[in-house]
């Protein structure tokens, strides 16, 4: 038998921070991570640039942002929230840089650099990496007298690696496998099947994808592939009735913090359909819309005028442009070179090579109508592969959140992504594992 005072199961954010922790405090870590290389995932989060955190201050704003069950956080956040997470990375050498909506990335803009940072100092503290050990099993302490049930809780005494004859064993565990999404990098619930086995009656919500990009019907959308609108009103209709949409930058899940419309809103257009924060920081009521009915998004590209107001700023660029040629003047109206795969998808091809002076008054409607108005036909949505998270995980009622210990068996630790806790894409995934990852492996 191998013994260690932590052995940590996935050398991911949350499975390296608690890694450093644990060993900065000179205990024996053990990380075990089953690909070649640790922190896969970590390394093409934020497009490989590294949404490291969200740098909202008001720490009852940033948990708002965490859904139904962000009154969990507010102990975890006290103790190693978004200043500390700051501190921590900067002391390292990362230097932080503040874009748009609070989102903190690395000066460099390399994920990379911090997935360095941290296995330097994994290296400096001592921490033990074992990789390419998949984990067979979890081994469990005899029942208590009487029976689990009635008996109290039970303890993790070692682990099984496959391929391997022998248990490794620690007086604490942590299980940082994260969840479903990106099981290229190696989340494919390992966690979550290990605490099934054990067979204690945790009570693990289904993962399902959330933050994906949904897959849409309309030809005109994957031509526009790769290209970037923003400062939209979007609104969606299930079935011709309107739906109302999350704004998570007002961090709230409840009634007060839907919007019929948001305006200020970016999608990026793909191959197979749409992206961009919004679209999938909907993605979960999305998929439940697609249960009910047909789904419609309108995008109202023009959400600064009303239809009078458009009509006459249409008017303006016609007078001022008689002779030329209509689809000569898209750019005019609308930057980023989109328009003329919209209309050519609104079987607008002859209003293109039209004479300004040869515009009637319902072609003008026509045009209005398209961009105020532009319907997009949304089928499904993207798979776990796509997702940036998946929604589930383990019900937060059976976990104690003074350090990430799970009630039925206090010697073993969960963080991150095994977490039922609904976020958006914005910094909050991955401060989520920085502040359990830091618990778990800060805990006694």
């Amino acid at each position: 038998m191998q013994e260690y005072d932590v052995i940590i199961i996935g050398g991911g954010a949350s499975g390296m921070m608690a890694g450093v922790v644990a060993g900065g405090k000179d205990e024996r870590v053990l990380i075990l991570e089953k690909n070649g290389k640790m922190g896969e995932k970590l390394k093409i989060t934020g497009g490989g640039r590294c949404n490291i955190f969200n740098a909202e201050e008001d720490v009852r704003v940033l948990l708002n942002n965490y859904g139904a069950n962000a009154k969990y956080l507010h102990t975890p956040f006290s103790k190693f929230g978004m200043l500390e997470t700051k501190n921590f990375f900067e002391e390292l050498g990362i230097e932080i840089k503040i874009e748009d909506r609070k989102r903190a990335f690395p000066k460099s803009e390399k994920a990379l650099d911090v997935f360095k940072v941290l296995e330097n100092k994994l290296k400096e503290n001592n921490v033990e990496i074992k990789s390419n050990s998949a984990v067979e099993f979890l081994v469990l302490a005899p029942p208590p007298e009487g029976g689990r049930s009635g008996g109290g809780p039970g303890l993790v005494t070692g682990i099984k690696i496959k391929g391997e004859n022998k248990i490794y064993t620690a007086k604490k565990y942590i299980l940082a496998t994260g969840g479903y999404s990106h099981p290229e990098t190696g989340s494919t619930g390992d966690g979550f099947k290990f605490l099934k086995s054990l067979n204690l009656g945790i009570d693990i919500v289904e993962p399902t994808p959330s933050l994906v990009p949904v897959v849409v019907s309309n030809s005109w959308v994957k031509k526009l592939t790769g290209k970037t609108v923003e400062n939209l009103k979007m609104t969606f209709f299930v079935d011709g009735v309107k739906k109302k949409m999350i704004k998570w930058n007002k961090g709230v899940e409840n009634a007060e913090g839907y919007k019929n419309a948001v305006a200020n809103n970016r999608i990026l257009f793909t191959h197979f359909g749409l992206s961009g924060p919004t679209i999938l920081n909907n993605s979960a009521y999305i998929s439940d819309w697609l249960k009910e009915g047909e789904v419609i998004l309108s995008l109202d590209l023009f959400p600064q005028y009303d239809e009078g107001e458009f009509d006459k700023f249409l008017l303006n660029i016609f007078e001022e442009n008689k002779n030329a040629i209509f689809g000569n003047l898209l750019k005019k109206i609308y930057p980023g070179n989109i328009l003329g795969e919209i209309f050519l998808g609104h079987d607008g091809d002859v209003l293109l090579n039209k004479k300004i002076n040869d515009v009637r008054v319902e072609e003008r409607k026509f045009i209005r109508e398209t961009l105020k108005n532009l319907k997009i036909n949304i089928t499904g949505l993207m798979g776990f592969d796509k997702a940036i998270i998946a929604d589930g995980g383990v019900n937060v009622t059976e976990v104690n959140f003074e350090n990430m210990s799970l009630k039925k068996i206090p010697n073993l630790h969960i963080t991150g992504d095994m977490f039922n806790i609904t976020r958006p894409s914005g910094g909050y995934s991955l401060q989520l594992c920085w502040t359990t990852g830091f618990l778990a492996g800060n805990s006694k």
